[in-house]
């Protein structure tokens, strides 16, 4: 039928849509590989022949496009294009041109598009089924050394929820094993896949793509507009809009099936959605916005005179976390940052500061201490948004190692140290419980807070207590929990052990060399660290077992209101604070660090 329509035509084209070969210029033997890249191919044919291709995006398979109008070079170019000239007006300085566009409007051209969308669709849709029955396909994990067997499904599954990395769901890509084999080569050439900025090393690259939360697909690389099914379906949608039609209808689908009680153990795949950015708060003022950091930072320019990215210019990553709980700690406090002026409220104090000109970055003295490392807001958004700055390249040698710098303030992080606090700890109620960082004195108060901590830890620490723990039995949850936190006490990294003399050396080393993961099993599997380090530690109480309602998250701390705790059957020891020998070792070792805070 297809020959019957155009006759010879369209029977010199191979119709073979896996094919890479080159194509042949219309007009000219010059010729050209499409797969990658489109545009030498249509620069050439602007700039040489003075032709143009009108909307080549909403071309199915534009190798059998130029295949098929190779004609075009035996026959008159006005009987199939629209001709239109340049420089036609009057004293113009430049000579008139001729140039030819080729687009649907001719009724041949229409139809040969329309031809190729549905076979090119045919054959995407045969391959999609034939990956999808294929349950033999195994592939050795992007990310970590784990093959995966049992589908190309599967492999997408692992990213997404190993390592919290989504392409989107499953059913929608085809084109699967390509699109990994693009992935995996942009990781070894050390490309963020979001970004797609370069980096020196694939530590500093895994650490900024964790940071920056870049767990997906740059939605405005065209590259992977082929891999998607809702492209064939829509020719010429990016995928970035694609896939938000296909949001609003997953949403819908997805409440149906809740309403049937269907598929309630199954994926939603809510990674399609964009990524929910906190609405964030001014550091002077009560302006919130969710545009981060960019409408954040204009705000401040605009109302405070304060450029925050200027005055923090070659700052580390610590030194603007430090300036930001600065900031925040003498708004709250109604303290001017420059003069020692306390007011009685929020108003006057910016008031005087807007007639003063005091909206700006104060010494180094007033900022530059460890209290400022422990956030003043609850989930700043805005510390989500700083650069990585401390782990540019400039942090490397020539021969790949970590510079630390020599003139690193001590900082004591233990808690075993303050009576008082730890008494507090151990003497409050389930409503105004306590629960403290693994490897800060960072605490939270409420009836949630060690949601609040597993949130801290994520920001500040790099370390996704969730994640890390995730498929761990209960009892080596417990010995997890209670092994890092004396190895925190005794000033050494959990996962290899290594020794350092502040908490600011431990987590550079930590974000660096990427031990921020579950340590080997063996450091940890000894029965003694089923015993406390102190005693009413609300982490242990809050460990969730495999089988646990996944409804409450960190994110989501009022989702459910049960806790899981220890039950009557399982024996605690008592705390290891109890042994005075030990719980002295441990003094000594950690004294003359002192942290003072409020």
């Amino acid at each position: 039928m297809i020959m019957d329509a155009y006759g010879s035509d369209f029977a010199t084209l191979d119709l073979n849509f896996e094919s890479e070969d080159p194509v042949t210029c219309i007009f000219c033997n010059d010729q050209f590989n499409i797969t990658e890249d489109e545009q030498p191919l249509l620069q050439h044919l602007l700039t040489v022949h003075k032709f143009v291709i009108g909307e080549v995006e909403e071309i199915a398979d534009l190798r059998q496009y130029i295949s098929y109008w190779g004609k075009l070079q035996y026959v008159n170019l006005k009987d199939y294009c629209v001709i239109f000239n340049t420089n036609t007006e009057p004293g113009a300085k430049f000579p008139s041109e001729t140039y030819y566009l080729l687009c649907s409007k001719l009724p041949e051209d229409k139809e040969i598009r329309s031809t190729l969308s549905k076979l090119k669709l045919k054959y995407v849709l045969k391959m999609k089924e034939k990956e999808m029955q294929d349950i033999t396909f195994s592939r050795k994990c992007i990310y970590c050394s784990e093959t995966i067997t049992g589908g190309l499904a599967n492999c997408f599954q692992h990213l997404t929820f190993s390592h919290g990395f989504s392409v989107g769901k499953p059913d929608d890509i085809v084109f699967g094993a390509r699109l990994l084999d693009v992935m995996e080569e942009k990781l070894r050439k050390l490309q963020c896949l979001f970004c797609e900025n370069t980096f020196k090393t694939h530590v500093v690259m895994r650490v900024h793509m964790r940071k920056k939360q870049h767990r997906c697909l740059n939605p405005k690389n065209k590259l992977y507009d082929r891999f998607y099914l809702l492209n064939y379906l829509k020719p010429g949608t990016p995928w970035e809009l694609a896939k938000h039609d296909r949001t609003l209808e997953s949403d819908i689908d997805s409440l149906h099936e809740e309403e049937r009680g269907q598929g309630y153990g199954d994926p939603l795949w809510t990674d399609w959605q964009e990524d929910h950015v906190p609405p964030t708060t001014c550091l002077f003022c009560d302006f919130t916005t969710s545009k981060v950091p960019g409408g954040l930072f204009n705000h401040m320019i605009a109302y405070h005179k304060f450029d925050f990215e200027s005055v923090t210019k070659g700052f580390k990553f610590y030194e603007q976390v430090k300036v930001i709980n600065c900031i925040r700690r003498f708004m709250s406090e109604c303290l001017c940052l420059m003069c020692p002026l306390k007011f009685s409220s929020r108003d006057t104090l910016l008031k005087h500061m807007s007639e003063a000109s005091h909206c700006k970055l104060p010494p180094t003295s007033v900022w530059d201490h460890s209290q400022y490392l422990i956030p003043v807001l609850e989930n700043d958004g805005l510390l989500y948004h700083l650069e990585d700055t401390e782990i540019s390249d400039s942090s490397f040698s020539d021969d790949g190692k970590a510079i630390v710098p020599e003139d690193v303030v001590l900082f004591n992080n233990s808690v075993l140290e303050d009576d008082k606090l730890r008494e507090e700890i151990t003497g409050t109620n389930d409503m105004d419980a306590v629960a403290m960082c693994l490897f800060c004195p960072y605490s939270a108060v409420g009836e949630y807070p060690h949601t609040l901590i597993y949130n801290h830890m994520r920001v500040l620490h790099c370390f996704d207590f969730m994640e890390v723990v995730n498929g761990q039995p209960f009892y080596n949850q417990v010995k997890l929990i209670n092994y890092i936190r004396w190895r925190t006490a005794r000033s050494e990294c959990y996962y290899c052990g290594k020794v350092f003399d502040s908490m600011i050396s431990i987590e550079e080393h930590r974000a660096l060399e990427g031990h921020n993961v579950l340590p080997d099993s063996h450091m940890f599997e000894d029965a003694r660290w089923l015993q406390p380090v102190f005693e009413g530690d609300i982490l242990l109480q809050k460990i969730r077992e495999a089988g646990d309602s996944d409804e409450e998250t960190a994110d989501n701390p009022q989702a459910c209101s049960v806790d899981n705790v220890f039950s009557e059957d399982i024996h605690v020891p008592p705390s290891i604070l109890n042994d005075r020998r030990l719980r002295q070792e441990l003094l000594e070792n950690m004294a003359g660090h002192v942290v003072q805070f409020d």
